[in-house]
């Protein structure tokens, strides 16, 4: 066996929810020095029961994907539905994030962030027929106010009595929701599904503005999507699930609400 089908052999191994390097890649293979060799083979492959997508880089940021430095988005966002935890940009903040659907990759994060058990995570979207997986039914004046404001830096509370998803509203009986506007993470959402996002940090401590701090938090354990410094507002929080609604958190966007307007709220 030839040092191509050795990669591949190795690779096609790599499970669903894991990610390996391609230096640990090529070290198997029985040459620790060919990572760009390995980054090359699995570039050409075109198997599609060969999973590229499960290597990334030593120093754990995502790499190219297919070739191309600027598919790392799309290496990340499929990632991130097979459960794996990454960093990535969001529309407001650096987030720790996995896919809203995997109950042990949601209990790791709680883990990782050394987060409150009881505090739900707010829930990234790509549209509002998103909310229809997690068995939300919206009122007629939830639905009016979701169109007006989204998609915004504006996330909602709202209430979930499914059983099946108690591992992500913690006891609450209620879910927090965002739809983002920004172009970036919506395409990496069209492609992971719904995703937890809580900010990129341990629990009371300083949220990340870029991929060195966020290495301070959480190490090798997850990997890195990096989009330089971001510095920005947490988005304003309402909670939709009483009339009238209520603000929580004052926020990004927070003026698109129009406050002054008490008919908006």
């Amino acid at each position: 066996m030839n040092f191509k089908q050795k990669v591949l052999k190795i690779v096609s191994k790599i499970p669903a929810g894991s990610f390996s390097s391609y230096k640990k890649v090529a070290k198997k293979a029985g040459n620790e020095n060919a990572s760009r060799i390995v980054g090359q083979i699995l570039a050409r492959n075109k198997n599609p029961k060969i999973p590229c997508h499960r290597v990334i880089l030593s120093n754990n940021l995502v790499g190219g994907y297919q070739g191309k430095i600027n598919l790392a988005w799309k290496k990340a966002a499929i990632l991130l539905k097979e459960g794996v935890i990454g960093v990535i940009p969001t529309d407001t903040i650096y987030g720790i994030c996995t896919s809203a659907f995997q109950k042990n990759s949601v209990e790791k994060i709680y883990q990782l962030r050394r987060r409150n058990p009881k505090k739900p995570c707010i829930i990234l979207i790509s549209s509002l027929r998103d909310l229809e997986e997690f068995d939300i039914k919206l009122k007629k004046e939830q639905k009016e106010f979701l169109t007006k404001i989204w998609p915004a830096k504006i996330s909602v509370i709202l209430k979930c009595k499914s059983k099946k998803f108690f591992y992500l509203e913690r006891g609450t009986k209620t879910l927090a929701f965002r739809l983002p506007k920004n172009k970036f993470i919506l395409k990496i959402l069209k492609i992971s599904g719904p995703l937890v996002a809580p900010s990129c940090n341990i629990e009371g401590k300083k949220p990340a503005e870029n991929i060195k701090e966020a290495k301070k938090y959480f190490k090798d354990r997850v990997f890195y999507l990096d989009k330089g410094k971001i510095k920005q507002k947490p988005s304003t929080l309402i909670d939709l699930t009483k009339v009238p609604f209520k603000i929580i958190r004052k926020g990004a966007d927070f003026r698109k609400l129009k406050i002054n307007d008490r008919s908006n709220l």
